[in-house]
């Protein structure tokens, strides 16, 4: 809310600003999360394939991660619903645990401090960046973990079919079921995220972009400061 208060934004835009930056942030816990869990099924498949060293397993996948050709091609050994659902497993039995408001089994803490254990020897964190610039709130939010060929070409076909079905004022219908693509990663939150654009008036292809790289994922957010500041909504 400070920040809102020190570019005098319509309090009205908050809640499409800040939905945006929580979706980015999720996307970006998720991402982490997602990438040690395709890491460490792609090392038992290795392992199950033949390689009976484990350091030579090993060795094998910092090859495939550090290449993005190959790193892509070992998608279609992972079965995506088997990663969005351990994702998703992660994501509700630590939101259960920092809410309280219901035990988890000894099982279920285990498999939460298997997962932190991981995310922390791969050394994946997320950063995030806000400036008050001359003309526009600039964010730029970062995530160690990159997003897969496959799934960044889907993500720029879906966000197309969104933008022209917001050409049309019909934004909105892009979230039936025949339109949101499931299988797609981050699909969900990259949508909502376009959407809080559309709502305030902005193309979100000109103000928001995703670039990744080998070891990395970089969200950038841009919010034309008039278009805050206006109180037409």
């Amino acid at each position: 809310q400070g920040i809102l208060d020190k570019v005098g934004a319509n309090p009205l835009t908050s809640f499409h600003l800040f939905s945006g930056l929580m979706e980015a942030l999720l996307n970006a816990v998720k991402a982490n999360a997602r990438f040690v869990i395709f890491k460490d099924e792609l090392l038992s498949k290795l392992k199950t394939a033949g390689t009976k060293v484990e350091s030579e397993a090993e060795d094998l996948l910092d090859v495939i991660l550090e290449t993005e050709p190959l790193r892509d091609a070992m998608q279609r050994y992972i079965v995506p619903e088997k990663i969005k659902k351990t994702v998703q497993k992660i994501l509700t039995l630590s939101n259960k645990n920092r809410s309280k408001k219901e035990s988890l089994t000894q099982e279920e803490l285990d498999f939460l401090d298997a997962v932190r254990q991981k995310t922390k020897a791969s050394n994946l964190k997320i950063s995030l960046k806000i400036e008050i610039r001359d003309k526009e709130l600039y964010i730029r939010l970062r995530n160690d973990s990159p997003i897969m060929g496959m799934d960044l070409t889907r993500i720029r076909k879906s966000r197309e079919r969104h933008a022209e079905l917001a050409r049309e004022g019909k934004s909105g219908e892009f979230f039936r079921p025949d339109f949101l693509d499931e299988k797609e990663s981050a699909g969900f939150g990259i949508a909502m995220i376009d959407e809080g654009y559309y709502n305030l008036g902005l193309d979100p292809l000109e103000c928001f972009d995703i670039q990744t790289s080998k070891h990395a994922t970089s969200v950038y957010l841009s919010y034309p400061l008039d278009a805050l500041r206006k109180m037409d909504y």
